[in-house]
């Protein structure tokens, strides 16, 4: 009884862990806080809360300061949440208003007012401010923006893909401002080219080059498989023919007439040449057998 007593407490013991332990688990991740933080510029944001619980929503207002203007759109990774940029599907930005639709990291926000300084410069001056072009030069390669303008001081940024077949090094992806090449001011990393400030007309330029084919490899097996086969019809060996000539020949030295010889494993005794002593053998047989029979009878 005292056995029994005891796994039955152990029984109400680890089915009471079992009820309560996992819950305390999933608990302790629920309601997590992540930081939130901001790089702004000519700018201010309300509210700025500093933290976020996982799987909320956060809505916050940008409005301008003195001599700047809010940007019509948010540049790509304005907004970032775990090492991870946002795309346009996870937040909404209209007129300041920004939404984000699910915090589920730290989050960083950056956003850059422009400039009014530009105004009073002279118009028909070349640094008037814009607006500045953006126009693509591509070969192979798809982005995920169109050719568009923006103001002057703009960041920004687009995605730069090659097409199925083809690849992209960094290597090929140029930029121009104001028809020139410049080699600073911009950056280029996984597929993701950012420029830092727009203050010219640009061009960008990226050429993708063909995949390397393994097509090459399967072509030099099937040449080298083909050359081994031998055309159909061509003979391979003349043994047979070459001895039938022989044995032509050697019956036509002894002056014999041929006979009938079958190749099977009997062979027929050779007609007109006496009888063959397979004959005999038989005979003896007949006779042995015979004898063997009268014997047993006459001891009866």
């Amino acid at each position: 009884m005292n056995k029994i007593r005891k796994y039955q407490f152990a029984g109400i013991i680890m089915s009471l862990c079992m009820a309560f332990v996992p819950k305390t688990f999933t608990s302790a991740d629920e309601g997590d806080a992540y930081k939130v933080s901001y790089n702004l510029t000519g700018v201010t944001v309300s509210p700025q809360e500093t933290e976020a619980a996982e799987g909320t929503s956060m809505d916050m207002t940008f409005t301008a300061n003195p001599g700047y203007t809010l940007p019509e759109e948010l540049p790509e990774g304005a907004i970032q949440i775990g090492g991870t940029y946002l795309s346009e599907s996870d937040y909404t930005y209209m007129d300041g208003d920004l939404t984000i639709n699910e915090v589920f990291g730290d989050v960083v926000i950056t956003v850059a007012g422009i400039s009014d300084d530009s105004s009073t410069e002279d118009p028909g001056s070349s640094s008037s401010g814009g607006p500045y072009s953006i126009v693509y030069d591509l070969y192979e390669v798809t982005a995920s923006k169109q050719d568009g303008n923006v103001k002057e001081g703009t960041r920004y940024s687009v995605k730069l893909k090659a097409n199925k077949g083809f690849k992209l090094n960094p290597s090929n992806v140029a930029v121009q401002v104001n028809n020139e090449y410049v080699y600073s001011g911009y950056s280029y990393n996984e597929g993701v080219l950012e420029i830092d400030s727009v203050t010219g007309d640009i061009i960008i330029e990226a050429i993708a080059i063909p995949k390397a084919s393994s097509n090459k490899t399967n072509n030099n097996k099937n040449n080298s498989t083909s050359s081994n086969k031998k055309p159909a019809g061509s003979k391979t060996s003349t043994s047979s023919s070459g001895s039938n000539s022989k044995s032509s020949q050697a019956l036509a030295n002894s002056g014999k007439s041929a006979s009938n010889y079958s190749t099977g494993s009997y062979r027929a005794p050779r007609t007109g040449d006496g009888m063959d002593i397979r004959y005999y053998g038989a005979f003896g047989l007949i006779f042995l057998g015979t004898g063997c029979l009268l014997a047993g009878k006459k001891f009866k």
